[in-house]
């Protein structure tokens, strides 16, 4: 629970006609992290690829990729079970529409194009529907035509800069309100150069006219009957690929999934260790499934082994966390700091239970939280429980949020912000924070009435504006509540810190675990002095009245000098960088001082929040249109609010954690455990108890579970 998963390292050898089943059998237990084998065992091994097995599946997976591309996806909801590669490469070759399914691609992909084309030159003729000719006379060797398109308020502008180009340039015009449409008929006797500038000068835009015969009526008549042919036809097109979709799609993935499954296992027996009668492989594996792998190997194959190797101190282990269901949500903030080593404390409970505190403690207000806790549930409803899209949100808000996070991080975040979203809501009602509003003493009044609190009732105020009822006010207390964020600081420093000594000691690293004792020693020390002089004891430093004015503080001094001693003496580096270890004093004491910071986010949340109702309760007093003025305030001032709420708490929380209390103790730079599999969709593992029967008869098929 607090340590990784256990590993071993472990050599699997058996005999090399066993290679296929065994490789199959650990993919798909997906238990065994395959590494590369050991130097003494690839001076006797070699590596051999079955170049022909791996192209076919190559080929085949290329192929059938390629169909997948052009189908009409459909739904699948079976599964197929491959008993050997040769029945996969039979049933992928059996999907023989290769041809059919290209030659139906190509006329497709010329039929849109068409399409586009005749659509583009439709709604062009359509524009300039009102030229009375035949659109042929504008093909001419001798001159070059244009439609163009400018605004009204311009045309004149135009029409008198091409007045001296009347021989040059042959005019139609169609004018309209707000834009004019332009044929243009342009000889060689005027430059291109000239004709560009009165183009550019009068903001005219021109495009080629298309080759199109006949009158526009005709054309447009033409046009959309041609249209209207080639969308028959391209239905008919998509018709038939979703007829050879019904009919293949299925088998299709479910080959794609497999030939991918393969490919995979190929590159692994690639890898593998030969002789000629034997093959080797090694890798890490969970500590605990060690026998069950040895007994399923000897199970389905004759004569392989596992042994369990000796591992050197400088080989790391992957890293495999196993916390409890509920804690695993949190694995997800860990491995974004870094992952534990695979004999490290796993600090996953412990961020669980302090991250939604620290969150909680700098909202401190159940509007607030509340607001929150809703967003949150809406968000994982949306995303988690199918609906998977955020149209409700504004556009600009959901593009920010994506462009921050994935849907799936975000809800991994919104879970993660619930618990603290639900200690927020309680210390909201300890602190009688509700939107900035003290409503305590209503709900005493409530209580008091039904008689749950007898015949106390708190003080009446005026609506909304009632004097606090809080069990402790973060603004009146804040003395008090810096005070208790201090003995947080020290409390998690000394944690950390005593963590730290033990995973030293685990290691053999004694001088190391001395010096964090020495930090150790140093931080109580200044705690204690401090504590001591903000209580008004008479601590007098003077080294003669010491003892007789407060033999105590001998102790804190002992400490403090002490504890630089430890660390200065112990410290790995060699002569006057020794002294280095002085700056690690200022270190503990801002660790323990950043702490603060929880209150400190909390009292600028309260104020902002008390200064936006007070706002909003000024504008009441003063008429009608401050009064709406005060609630677009009210709102606008607490939104934002919240929105800091979201994000100031979380970040500030999460570097608590990581920098405050993690420092201390853990190390990190884990590697991942991936283990050798995949994901299986459309396709069942192919070793299952139900082949038992094949172990009686001797002749284990390739079936992995």
């Amino acid at each position: 629970m607090f340590k990784p998963v256990q590993m071993a390292k472990i050599a699997i050898m058996g005999l090399r006609k066993n290679q296929q089943t065994s490789v199959s059998i650990l993919h798909d237990m997906e238990i065994l992290q395959l590494e590369p084998l050991s130097k003494d065992v690839l001076d006797i091994v070699k590596n051999e690829r079955d170049n022909e097995l791996t192209r076919q599946v190559s080929d085949q997976l290329l192929r059938v990729k390629a169909l997948m591309t052009v189908l009409p996806s459909i739904p699948v909801t079976v599964k197929k079970r491959f008993d050997s590669v040769d029945e996969l490469l039979q049933t992928a070759n059996s999907i023989n529409v290769d041809e059919q399914v290209a030659s139906l691609e190509k006329e497709k992909e010329a039929l849109l194009t068409e399409i586009k084309d005749t659509e583009n030159n439709l709604k062009l003729v359509e524009e300039f529907s009102f030229f009375p000719e035949d659109l042929k006379i504008l093909q001419l060797s001798s001159a070059t035509s244009y439609f163009g398109r400018i605004p009204s308020d311009k045309f004149e502008e135009f029409k008198k800069s091409i007045e001296p180009h009347s021989k040059d340039i042959m005019l139609y015009v169609q004018a309209e309100k707000e834009l004019t449409h332009l044929i243009l008929v342009v000889f060689p006797s005027i430059s291109a150069d000239e004709f560009a500038n009165i183009i550019q000068t009068n903001s005219v835009k021109i495009e080629a006219v298309p080759n199109l015969n006949g009158k526009p009526n005709e054309i447009i008549t033409n046009q959309k009957s041609n249209l209207q042919t080639k969308n028959q036809r391209l239905k008919q097109i998509n018709d038939e690929l979703n007829k050879i979709s019904e009919k293949h799609y299925a088998n299709l993935v479910e080959v794609e999934e497999q030939l991918q499954i393969e490919n995979k296992k190929l590159e692994v027996i690639s890898s593998l260790g030969v002789t000629k009668d034997a093959f080797a492989m090694e890798g890490w594996i969970p500590e605990s499934k060690l026998g069950h792998v040895k007994s399923t190997l000897e199970k389905f194959t004759d004569g392989t082994t596992i042994y369990e190797l000796e591992t050197k101190e400088e080989e790391k282990a992957p890293t495999l966390m196993n916390n409890p269901g509920r804690f695993r949500l949190f694995e997800a903030f860990i491995r974004f700091y870094s992952l534990p080593q695979s004999k490290e404390f796993d600090p996953t409970m412990v961020f669980a239970l302090i991250f939604p505190i620290f969150y909680g403690l700098m909202i401190g207000d159940t509007g607030y939280c509340l607001v929150i806790l809703l967003v949150c549930l809406w968000v994982i409803r949306r995303v988690e429980k199918g609906k998977r899209n955020l149209n409700i949100m504004p556009r600009q808000l959901r593009s920010f949020a994506l462009l921050i996070l994935k849907k799936r991080q975000m809800v991994k975040l919104s879970k993660a912000m619930i618990p603290g979203c639900v200690v927020g809501i309680v210390l909201g009602v300890i602190f009688d924070l509700h939107f900035g509003f003290h409503l305590n003493g209503y709900v005493f009044d409530a209580l008091a009435t039904v008689g749950i609190t007898g015949g106390w009732v708190p003080e009446a105020g005026e609506l909304l504006n009632r004097p606090s009822q809080a069990f402790l006010d973060p603004i009146h207390n804040a003395g008090t509540l810096l005070l208790y964020a201090g003995y947080i600081g020290i409390g998690f420093v000394s944690f950390g810190l005593i963590l730290g000594v033990i995973d030293c000691i685990r290691e053999g690293e004694k001088k190391e675990a001395l010096v964090k004792i020495g930090w150790l020693a140093v931080g109580w020390g200044i705690v204690l002095l401090g504590l001591a002089l903000i209580s008004g004891d008479a601590i007098n430093p003077t080294w003669d009245r010491l003892i007789e004015v407060n033999p105590i503080a001998y102790m804190y001094y002992g400490l403090i000098f002490g504890g630089i001693a430890l660390m200065v003496s112990c410290d790995k580096s060699k002569g006057a960088m020794k002294v280095m270890a002085l700056m690690e004093v200022a270190t503990i004491i801002s660790h323990i001082l950043s702490y603060t910071r929880l209150i400190g986010i909390l009292l600028a949340s309260v104020i902002l929040a008390h200064t936006i109702d007070y706002i909003f309760l000024k504008s009441l007093n003063i008429g009608l249109p401050l009064a709406a003025l005060g609630i677009m305030i009210l709102f606008i001032g607490h939104m934002f609010n919240i929105i800091i709420g979201v994000f100031e708490p979380g970040i500030q929380g999460a570097r608590l954690v990581y920098v405050e209390y993690f420092s201390k103790f853990y190390r990190g730079n884990g590697r991942k455990f991936s283990p050798f599999g995949s994901l299986r969709r459309f396709t069942e593992q192919q070793y299952s108890s139900g082949q038992q029967e094949n172990e009686k008869l001797g002749k284990p098929k390739l079936k992995v579970k």
